[in-house]
């Protein structure tokens, strides 16, 4: 671990370069988050709760 920090530091990566990625990591996550997680969620939550619906008549008759 300690090998892997000296490299870094070795480096010398200036601040902004390192800020911009951090603020590109953080803005793939937001995209993520949009377009892939929170459709499915809400896509999930619609399905169960259809789903739901349909199983509540089919247990009363029983």
């Amino acid at each position: 671990m300690i090998q892997i920090f000296n490299l870094l530091i070795a480096a010398d990566f200036s601040p902004e370069v390192t800020n911009n990625s951090a603020v590109g990591m953080i803005g793939s996550f937001i995209a993520a988050a949009l377009l892939i997680v929170i459709p499915a969620t809400a896509f999930l939550i619609f399905v169960s709760q259809k789903d739901s619906l349909d199983r509540a008549p089919a247990s009363r008759r029983r």
